[in-house]
């Protein structure tokens, strides 16, 4: 059972971070040599269907695995406190990351992703915070590896 708990963490994972790659790499490339009206459609569409997938459901699922993975590894909440103990200090980082990644991603996507297309300050406001985002994440899969390694 745990290693299906992990797998489906590392499933949900790679399509939190895979989507915002895909968007960032290739979404925003193409979309940017759209007219502005059918840019914003497209924004606003898939936008919509990554928020239902990855917010909604990817992060809820993320949050349940990794405290299941926590369990499987003999880590309580109460052991985050512990800087002494490498792979405690670290999983308490990655927390701290996921926590703010949650936060962004909710005024992203709720707030300002659906109203980007109203003004020139929304829409750089979301770019800037999809970016955050991106990298919050990145560090996220760096600091699993490290768990993964040991701490």
């Amino acid at each position: 059972m745990e290693v299906l708990i992990m797998a489906v963490h590392i499933l949900v994972a790679s399509f939190w971070i895979g989507g915002m790659l895909f968007m960032v790499l290739a979404l925003s490339p193409y979309v940017r040599k759209l007219p502005e009206d059918v840019a914003v459609k497209a924004y606003q569409e898939v936008g919509k269907r990554y928020s239902f997938w990855g917010t909604v459901i990817g992060l809820p699922v993320l949050f349940i695995t990794g405290v299941l993975n926590m369990k499987t590894m003999g880590v309580g909440f109460s052991d985050l406190m512990n800087s002494s103990n490498s792979y405690a200090s670290t999983l308490h980082h990655k927390i701290h990351l996921f926590i703010l990644t949650v936060i962004l991603a909710f005024v992203h996507d709720f707030y300002v992703g659906p109203r980007s297309h109203l003004s020139k300050k929304f829409k750089i406001t979301a770019r800037v915070i999809g970016i955050i985002n991106l990298i919050l994440g990145i560090s996220i899969i760096y600091l699993a590896a490290r768990l993964r390694m040991g701490g």
